[in-house]
């Protein structure tokens, strides 16, 4: 614990990007220390973009090792001058900054002020996998109540009480609990609505035309063990693939991607998280925060092309990074294709597998991701370097 309080005064008094690992995950915080505590630390923080996106209070008994230097921190310094250079749309300096005193509790003045200006919180507990998100209520010696907010159900309605001492983690300000502050002032007025799923019984091309035909939002469920969905809504479809402009989890344009039918678990057409997204979708519209300025939201496709061949070709030429998940395997290929032929190509992977080369042949592919920010990060990168 010595080391790790000297590692943060070292990073708090020579302004240094750090990376704070914790005890037990694999997540992890990249940014720079704003407050010291007796037995917490507040640090400004960055997201995978290189973007200052709010704040985390850690406790120094979830900390496992601080990080001065790496590769990592080589490439968040590369993103965080990227995206100011670029311009990339952020909330810092739009957010009236929280006052801390380093002598008092840090979790308790988080909580008053939180509670104060109903800005919802993320509590991440002891014991508990679960990352909590809701406004703070109440605010005792040792303790605070919480009214949980689900996003994804708003038939979840729970209240909590939570000890200072069980606290490992607790983010507040950001692009996503702005998002939801805002979503939960109208939270008298949010409707459950019963999900409406379509399972992939053969006939999900028509569930897509109908979705492009009147512009919806909907969600999308690969097969396989991931965890993990889709949210956009349709730009092409056939009877093979079909092609979503996505959104992230702030409702931003979150780049394209290409499905093959076969490879579609289910997908929803109505449900309380794409309510969320639309809501959010609407307050960035509003507030002029659709998409990264570096991006291009108004692709168009053909769907009488051969859709994967095409946009592989079209990455090849413009030197696009794509990431491409194949039949028979769970991993993602990230790279720039090159050497495209009539029945496959080849893919020049950057990230962890940078300087191989893995041949694909298109009857592979199952997805392809492309035009998002993480590419463009990639490609920026990669030019930096000469490449």
């Amino acid at each position: 614990m010595d080391a790790i309080l000297m590692s943060l005064m070292t990073a708090l008094n020579e302004h240094l990007l750090i990376n704070v690992y914790q005890r037990d995950t694999d997540d992890f915080y990249t940014g720079y220390v704003q407050v010291l505590g007796h037995d917490a630390v507040v640090l400004g923080t960055y997201n995978d973009s290189g973007i200052a996106d709010g704040c985390a209070l850690i406790a120094f008994s979830a900390i496992d090792q601080v990080e001065f230097a790496g590769d990592d921190l080589d490439s968040m310094n590369f993103r965080i001058n990227l995206a100011q250079a670029q311009h990339f749309l952020t909330l810092q300096g739009q957010e009236k900054p929280l006052q801390f005193d380093a002598t008092q509790n840090l979790i308790q003045q988080l909580a008053t002020q939180a509670k104060a200006n109903g800005q919802m919180v993320m509590v991440v507990v002891a014991d508990d996998d679960a990352y909590l998100e809701g406004q703070v209520t109440a605010v005792a010696e040792d303790r605070f109540s919480m009214a949980i907010f689900n996003k994804f159900n708003y038939t979840d309605v729970r209240a909590l009480q939570v000890d200072f001492s069980d606290i490992l983690v607790m983010e507040f300000h950001g692009l996503d609990l702005k998002l939801e502050t805002e979503l939960v002032r109208q939270r008298d007025h949010l409707k459950h609505v019963a999900t409406k799923l379509y399972q992939n019984d053969g006939q999900l091309a028509g569930v897509f035309q109908n979705a492009l035909a009147n512009n919806r939002l909907i969600s999308v469920v690969p097969k396989g063990p991931e965890d993990q969905f889709f949210v956009g809504r349709v730009k092409a479809v056939n009877d093979r693939v079909v092609v979503l402009s996505l959104k992230d989890m702030a409702g931003q344009f979150g780049g394209y991607i290409l499905l093959t039918l076969p490879s579609i678990q289910n997908v929803a057409t109505a449900s309380d998280y794409l309510q969320t997204i639309s809501f959010y979708e609407k307050w960035d519209q509003t507030h002029h925060f659709s998409q990264q300025p570096v991006l291009n939201a108004d692709r168009e496709f053909d769907p009488n092309d051969d859709l994967i061949q095409t946009i592989i070709s079209e990455a090849a030429g413009f030197e696009r990074v794509v990431r491409i998940k194949v039949a028979d395997s769970d991993e993602h290929f990230l790279g720039y294709p090159e050497n495209v032929g009539e029945t496959d190509f080849d893919l020049n992977l950057v990230g962890p597998d940078d300087g191989e080369t893995a041949q694909i042949r298109y009857g592979q592919i199952r997805e392809i991701a492309f035009g998002h920010i993480f590419a463009y990060l990639q490609e920026a990168q990669l030019k930096n370097a000469g490449r």
